[in-house]
């Protein structure tokens, strides 16, 4: 039914008011807490007011006792430490704090990052050779190592202490280190396992602190955390949330020069800073020196303590974001090309895109690209040669790591968690992957997965858009990865003023009149809407709110998530309403208006349907009333994507019975076979035949009807505004007498221009049946594409008798012998 899934979150309005009457806060931000799944009063003040007290002892991490001996015991004796990081920020972060902190303590520091290009992810039998040979005593891995079985052995045949420290997914097999310091360990009890590799080394910086009896420099650390933290998109629950929310308020001030001198290339200097300019402004900047030459640059510029140098490195790295951004946008458009050209998007719900000497280094990027555009899994490989190195990003329901371990017979290594994950595969293996990991999606996923999905966290009226409302929400802050912004929704409102704007006109700015209230608005990457926008009256609209300032002027704007076209929801509805009516009236079907079921459960309430249609008892709707088909597609669009899993919409025959649920809309056929639902819900009078069929299962079935007071049906109103009169024909045929030539037209468009051009009332129906008449009397030559139609006026005809056309008669007839039943 859908392109897209809304979910309208469902909340207890009893536990909003209790925790807004208890915590002091407004019931729409005790609303988004309870949508975030917190319910617990302590829970709601500990998320509103995250402590760094109330972090967890770093010593409930399994080996962090050993860990903490063994290198106090090398600061004491002088012991060369060498820490080895990961290429991406979280991994440069994490090295940068340890050094830092290991320096302070008094020890002997270096650190080695691999090259991405040459060595690969994870920690290398090379590196290793190398480090030994600078007479290394220790190795402390931070963001890596827990799958490098190999290189931690020859580690130890060379007779160097190694310790692990990393945040990914723990395969069947540990490597033999000294100590492995993982929260995902199985053995490990530590209450919070979403750290990052960044956060899992502040832990160890935490618990060397206790054990030196030395109080942490949070304003020197935390930053740092809470900048790896953001990057590397972890849940912002828990302790994530305690490091971000501190660290970001103190990396406003911060006296690390490297920070410092990035936050103002960023032109960021003076302002908040928020999770969102650390994932989209500071962190690439990072990370583009790892993705096209080395991350090491990264570490110099965190642990710089030479404004200029800092000012030149920041510089650096802003001039290298600019060219992966180039090389990033090539990349996309060769792997777009390749999916439109060579993927089957009906059969592959996996997209594995493979091509020779792409720049790996920003392939993971891509791949986050490309899985957004399509909604699919989807995994960029970089062939250099026999090898392939690929970058891989998920969906929700699709668990990464756990599913490509099933295809680990033919990766080389790999690694990473639900999320994301990286891997390296023989270019012979690269077909054989496809394959089995398509067949693997094919199992795990159903179409409803391939779809996004966005949850509303509730319906806003024009008086709740203000100042007051969207700085009561900053308490919810910071929001990202677990903690989305807040999404809300606001419908029927009306376009006053739609203009594109940008470079390339790539974004619309919009002014929405709602309710009593002018709203702007901006709707980012969606420029190319502005025409169909433009000839669009009202729409339902789903956003997240900021404040907008501008020469000195406040005021709330919204950030458009969602523009919901009421021709979109109802397209399937109005394209396959028609047909199956025709069935109706050409079969002479009886409409039973005598029959009486006499049924005690009887509502008046319409939205008494989507209720029951939400809990747990298989189903069945029967409509057949145009306008109450259209309230139920209106309202079930909202119901999300749990709910299309299971409950089908039909139109006339049946075609998915497998579901739980379905909503039959004119549904005529003697073969609906009522055994395996539940409850019958009649939303209308009834057909002859479908009323024999309830009529016989009443005795075992719970029966349902719903009958609206203000939609109570009238089959000669339904008739009057399916059936054009012939004078509205002849006003449709005026319009496109203004065409003189083969022109394609798009049915909305043409609908909203005779609205506006000739204030009559107009639809589909009696568009597209006038100009099946036309086409019959040879007055057009019409050909439909989809909502598009092609339509030629044939010059020259003059007299055409319509009254006494056998189309316009069929139908005619059927209306004067239905309206007399």
């Amino acid at each position: 039914m859908n392109k897209f899934y809304i979910k309208n979150m469902k909340y207890d309005k009893n536990v909003v008011d209790d925790i807004s009457r208890k915590l002091g806060i407004t019931k729409l931000v005790s609303t988004v807490l309870v949508n975030r799944g917190l319910t617990d009063i302590e829970e709601c003040r500990s998320f509103l007011n995250p402590k760094l007290e109330n972090m967890h002892d770093p010593y409930l991490l399994k080996d962090m006792d050993k860990t903490v001996d063994r290198i106090i015991n090398a600061i004491d004796k002088k012991e060369n430490i060498w820490i080895y990081g990961d290429y991406d920020v979280d991994g440069v972060t994490s090295t940068s704090l340890l050094k830092l902190f290991l320096e302070e303590c008094g020890a002997n520091v270096n650190y080695y990052i691999p090259n991405r290009f040459t060595e690969g992810y994870g920690i290398n039998i090379n590196a290793i050779e190398n480090i030994y040979k600078a007479k290394a005593d220790l190795i402390v891995s931070v963001d890596c190592g827990i799958t490098s079985i190999q290189p931690v052995e020859y580690c130890n045949s060379l007779g160097m202490d190694i310790i692990i420290t990393d945040h990914h997914e723990c395969q069947s097999q540990l490597p033999d280190a000294f100590a492995v310091i993982n929260p995902k360990r199985d053995d490990c009890k530590y209450p919070f396992k979403l750290l990052a590799g960044v956060g899992v080394a502040f832990k160890l910086v935490q618990a060397l602190s206790k054990a030196k009896n030395v109080e942490i420099e949070y304003e020197k650390y935390l930053p740092i955390v809470a900048f790896g933290t953001v990057a590397d998109i972890v849940a912002l629950r828990g302790e994530n949330r305690i490091i971000v929310r501190h660290g970001l308020e103190m990396l406003r001030n911060t006296e690390n020069k490297g920070l410092k001198a990035l936050i103002e290339v960023c032109g960021l200097a003076d302002k908040k800073i928020t999770s969102g300019h650390v994932g989209f402004m500071l962190a690439p900047r990072v990370n583009a020196c790892g993705r096209l030459d080395s991350a090491k640059y990264g570490v110099e510029l965190l642990t710089c303590n030479d404004d200029i140098r800092a000012k030149q490195i920041a510089k650096m790295l802003n001039e290298e974001n600019l060219k992966r951004q180039k090389i990033e946008a090539d990349i996309f458009c060769q792997a777009e090309k390749i999916v439109e050209e060579n993927i089957d998007l009906e059969k592959e719900r996996m997209l594995v895109i493979a091509s020779e000497n792409w720049n790996h280094g920003v392939i993971g990027i891509v791949s986050s690209r490309i899985t957004e555009k399509y909604y699919r899994p989807s995994i960029l490989i970089s062939i250099d040669g026999d090898e392939g190195r690929g970058s891989a990003r998920s969906i929700k329901n699709f668990d990464m790591f756990s599913n490509l371990n099933k295809c680990k017979a033919l990766f080389e290594k790999f690694g990473g968690h639900e999320q994301a994950a990286g891997l390296s595969i023989r270019k012979e293996n690269i077909d054989s992957f496809r394959t089995t990991i398509n067949d693997i999606a094919k199992d795990v996923l159903d179409s409803e997965d391939l779809k996004p999905e966005i949850r509303v966290d509730m319906k806003l009226t024009s008086s709740d858009i203000n100042i007051d409302v969207i700085e009561q929400l900053s308490l919810l802050e910071p929001f990202g990865m677990g903690n989305a912004s807040p999404v809300f929704m606001s419908k029927d409102a009306k376009i006053i003023y739609l203009k594109a704007i940008g470079k390339e006109n790539k974004h619309l700015k919009i002014t929405f009149n709602i309710g009593e209230n002018n709203v702007d608005a901006i709707y980012f990457n969606k420029g190319n809407l502005k025409d169909e926008l433009s000839k669009t009256e009202k729409v339902d609209i789903i956003y997240s709110m900021e404040i907008n300032k501008y020469n000195d002027i406040i005021k709330p704007q919204l950030v458009l998530k969602k523009i919901v076209l009421k021709h979109d929801v109802l397209e399937e509805l109005n394209n396959n309403y028609l047909n199956t009516l025709n069935l109706v009236l050409n079969s002479k079907i009886q409409y039973n208006k005598e029959k009486n079921l006499n049924l005690p459960n009887t509502y008046t309430d319409d939205k008494k349907v989507i209720e029951l249609l939400n809990d747990d008892v298989p189903t069945a709707v029967i409509v057949n009333n145009y306008y109450y088909a259209r309230f139920l597609i209106k309202e079930l669009v909202y119901q999300g994507r749990d709910f299309f899993k299971r409950t089908s919409i039909e139109y006339g025959s049946l075609h998915d019975c497998t579901k739980q649920n379905i909503v039959m809309i004119n549904s005529v056929f003697e073969d609906f076979n009522l055994e395996k639902y539940s409850r019958i819900i009649i939303y209308d009078d009834l057909y002859d035949i479908i009323y024999n069929n309830i009529y016989k299962a009443i005795d075992n079935k719970e029966v349902i009807a719903i009958k609206s007071k203000e939609k109570m049906f009238d089959f000669n109103i339904l008739l009057n505004n399916i059936i054009p009169t012939i004078d509205e024909m002849r006003t449709i045929y005026k319009y496109f007498l203004g065409y003189k030539k083969k022109t394609e037209y798009n049915i909305n468009h043409v609908i909203n221009d005779i609205r506006k051009l000739f204030n009559m009332k107009i639809n589909r129906f009696k568009l597209e049946l006038s100009l099946y008449i036309f086409k019959d009397c040879d007055l057009v030559m019409l050909d439909k594409i989809n909502d598009n139609f092609i339509a030629e006026i044939i010059t020259g005809k003059r007299g055409i008798d319509i009254l006494n056309n056998d189309l316009y008669r069929i139908y005619m007839d059927l209306k004067d012998s239905l309206s007399n039943n």
